[in-house]
């Protein structure tokens, strides 16, 4: 079954999306623009209206949209539910989400809303209490993603576990999953073997390079040679 099966659809009935169509109003109307949310505002607008947040999470090709959100006083510490504008660079995710989210055309703005999948990978990077919710509301409602696809799509976004940089907030991708798999499916998981390994075997075929590391097992082997030669020239 594919990931279109459960993208669920966009309902701006909701809090969230009462807050959107608020902000849309006061956009300027001779501008095309794109906004993105992500977030759990759109598992609130897609999937759950019951599921609540503090906040909803945005970018935009528009500069001045955290300005235009300030001085309406939508903004972080200026409304108890607010809009919060960041940069496409806070939204780790894999690489397809462009290519699954939905999108919607109020007046002179698409708004677009990655599909869940790309919401919940996201959610990986800091795995709070109300991540794991996300993850129970959506399996509830939806009966996805189940453990195999959430296995592919993780080892399809395989780039998202490497370390970070060290000006950045550590985000231990592995470790989180490690957290996730036993409250969610029940049962622990080595991301190492069944997330990273295969990923970058998978990697290395497309590249035309052998499943084996041969040129590792000849330096293996050469260092080996030299050993034996040490050992028996020792007195």
């Amino acid at each position: 079954m594919g990931l279109e099966s459960w993208a669920g659809s966009i309902n701006l009935a909701t809090p969230a999306g009462g807050l959107i169509r608020r902000l849309i109003g006061l956009l300027p109307a001779k501008r095309q623009l794109t906004i993105t949310v992500f977030g759990s505002a759109p598992l609130q607008i897609a999937i759950d209206s019951s599921l609540t947040s503090a906040d909803i999470d945005m970018f935009s090709d528009w500069e001045p949209l955290n300005k235009l959100v300030h001085d309406h006083r939508l903004g972080t510490g200026q409304a108890e539910f607010f809009i919060q504008v960041s940069s496409e660079l806070n939204f780790r995710t894999s690489p397809a989400w462009r290519e699954r989210a939905q999108s919607v055309q109020l007046a002179n703005c698409t708004l677009r809303f990655p599909h869940p999948i790309d919401i919940l990978i996201a959610k990986l990077n800091r795995l709070e209490e109300k991540d794991l919710e996300a993850f129970r509301v959506v399996i509830r409602k939806t009966g996805h993603p189940t453990e195999a696809e959430l296995i592919h799509e993780l080892q399809m976004a395989v780039d998202l576990f490497r370390p970070g940089f060290d000006e950045e907030q550590g985000h231990d991708m592995a470790n989180n999953c490690r957290r996730l798999w036993p409250l969610i499916y029940g049962r622990e998981i080595d991301p190492r073997k069944e997330i990273i390994a295969p990923a970058l075997q998978k990697r290395r075929e497309g590249y035309g390079e052998p499943a084996r590391d041969y040129k590792q097992e000849l330096r293996d082997a050469v260092r080996a040679s030299e050993l034996v030669q040490e050992s028996h020239q020792r007195p």
